[in-house]
């Protein structure tokens, strides 16, 4: 939505070298000196000439339409003062018209995207810090859906390697196996083979049977394969996080779309047998300089693959699948390892897919890690949220004084446990950690997911007791206060906040959004009285700014994979 666009039309006019994408409006430090204002910095750049002459010119040079009541300056900034009503209006009109599809710029409109998300090795539940994987993959893909493109969510089940072998021994003769106890079979499995090379041995040999595609090991193989994935999918379930296709890696095992790439590396030099009979690349041939990840190998010296040439064709693979997007959300711990099998593809000439990286939720004590049989499960850790907020929707129901049902509150509590952890994993950057605390995600009041369910409740029970709103704002729509006029252009921005997500690959903007809309709307509800407005006009105006507001807020959280509550 580009509420300014007036403005933008009358400076491009009297200044034709300047294009609207380089106009910046931004809200004013205080809405005393005006209600937006242009930021100059960029347009000055490209005049050549100091920020404050460029405001000054546009404040002298600019004839300004009526809706322009008054135009200054303040250094490198045009501060404007309009009219709130006619802006205010055509915002919360397109906000109603535009319901559940407001915020989307339909750039994706007849665009594919690949997406490759999660991938947890199928030996346990997931546990709290590859959940974030999930979430930042999930998050983006309902933002590119928002934004109108066609997404196809891949997990990649690592069905291959000497660990599922050694779980395969674990496991045998157990018909009643349970996903609960793949976990504790895994660390057992780990620490024997560790202690008895010849257990070790064997998962190799199991392994080597799985690549000749021995049927019978391919049974056993894909039996605890499909127990593990099973189990992590209802998991993550729980957080509303599902798949579109499943690819084995056991698929990709001898494939021959492969040897262009390594008649590739060989005309490069770039690839070798080393003492132990393995087929190896060195990477510095293809411009890779450190020491640190200079060799990758490929097969080992019995002929079978590496799980880097699964990775390989895979890769290979999905770029075939004619995505106009190939994406892939990935730890920053795997940073070496993709820059290892992006530098092989794209010396034969190949794409590979664009990585969204992001750092771990962290224990006092470091990463999580299931291998050593350590961590926080993912599913422990939605039951403690679940019991945590039961409590506060406990707490909040007997302040309030709301009559919900047992059952009422039980469904309340469960969407506010989902809220309190996917809110307060991904209004965090990609690159940063997170330290989850429990109380303060959790909370009704701070700058967490629970808070903003709960802003939505309270437009609910407003709009209750208001009764129907009317969809389009009339032509008398008085905006009488800073604090209308600051959530109504909030709003506004809304749709420029999603491009700018869908741009940069997160929805932690899109989060931090929902929180200043949020705060901005408790401003207006205790500032603005809506069902004691003093007249019928500013009654319906703010009950439709109310409205508006609902909307946004349900939108932004949808993206997040949050549920806006009813009542609370």
């Amino acid at each position: 939505m580009n509420v300014f666009e007036s403005l933008e039309t009358a400076i491009v006019s009297a200044f034709p070298e300047v294009e609207r994408e380089d106009l910046a409006f931004v809200p004013p430090p205080n809405l005393d000196i005006g209600d937006v204002a242009l930021r100059t910095f960029e347009l000055a750049k490209k005049l050549r000439m100091a920020p404050p002459q460029i405001a000054t010119r546009i404040a002298q040079e600019v004839s300004f339409g009526p809706e322009v009541v008054e135009v200054t300056t303040a250094g490198p900034y045009v501060n404007f003062r309009v009219d709130r009503n006619r802006f205010a209006r055509a915002i919360v009109d397109r906000v109603l018209e535009e319901g559940a599809h407001f915020g989307s710029n339909d750039s994706g409109v007849g665009k594919r995207v690949l997406l490759e998300h999660t991938s947890i090795n199928p030996n346990a539940e997931p546990h709290l810090g590859r959940a974030r994987n999930a979430m930042i993959g999930d998050s983006v893909t309902r933002l590119l859906r928002f934004e109108g493109h066609e997404v196809e969510v891949h997990y990649y089940v690592n069905d291959m390697g000497r660990q599922i072998g050694l779980l395969v021994m674990a496991c045998e003769g157990r018909d009643d196996l349970a996903f609960d106890e793949i976990l504790d079979l895994y660390v057992a499995a780990n620490a024997r083979a560790e202690a008895e090379p010849e257990f070790a041995a064997k998962g190799y040999e199991l392994l080597a049977k799985m690549e000749e595609g021995d049927p019978e090991t391919v049974a056993a193989f894909h039996a605890v394969t499909d127990l593990c994935i099973r189990g992590q999918l209802a998991v993550l379930g729980r957080l509303g996080i599902t798949y579109d296709v499943f690819d084995r890696e056991s698929k990709y095992v001898r494939d021959a779309r492969l040897e262009p790439v390594l008649d590739a590396l060989r005309a490069k030099d770039a690839l070798f047998t080393d003492e132990d009979e393995r087929l190896v690349v060195d990477l510095r041939k293809l411009g890779h300089e450190p020491d640190e990840g200079r060799y990758f190998v490929v097969m080992r010296s019995n002929g079978s693959s590496m799980y880097g040439y699964r990775d390989l064709t895979y890769t290979i693979d999905k770029s075939e699948c004619g995505a106009d997007l190939n994406l892939i959300a990935l730890g920053e711990d795997h940073k070496l390892y993709f820059h290892q099998i992006s530098l092989i593809l794209q010396e034969a000439g190949m794409h590979v897919p664009e990585p969204i990286y992001y750092s771990y939720i962290l224990l006092k004590d470091g990463k999580m890690s299931t291998r050593q049989g350590k961590g926080v499960m993912l599913s422990d850790f939605l039951d403690e949220a679940a019991r945590l907020s039961a409590q506060k929707v406990e707490e909040q129901c007997a302040e309030s004084g709301a009559g919900l049902s047992g059952e009422e509150r039980a469904a309340i509590a469960a969407k506010v446990a989902v809220a309190a952890i996917r809110f307060a994993i991904l209004r965090v950057g990609p690159n940063k950690n997170v330290i989850f605390d429990w109380e303060s995600s959790l909370s009704f009041s701070g700058d967490t997911g629970p808070y903003v369910q709960y802003c939505t409740a309270r437009i609910n029970s407003i709009l209750r007791k208001f009764g129907e709103v009317p969809q389009s704002p009339d032509d008398e729509f008085p905006v009488e206060s800073n604090a209308e006029w600051a959530l109504v252009t909030k709003l506004a921005a809304f749709p420029q906040v999603v491009a700018d997500a869908a741009a940069q690959r997160t929805c932690a903007t899109i989060a931090n959004y929902a929180l200043e809309t949020a705060r901005l709307f408790t401003t207006f509800y205790h500032e603005c009285p809506v069902l004691k407005a003093e007249d019928e006009a500013m009654r319906t105006a703010r009950a439709q700014v109310c409205a508006a507001t609902r909307v946004t807020l349900e939108n932004t959280l949808h993206l997040l994979g949050i549920e806006a509550l009813e009542r609370m």
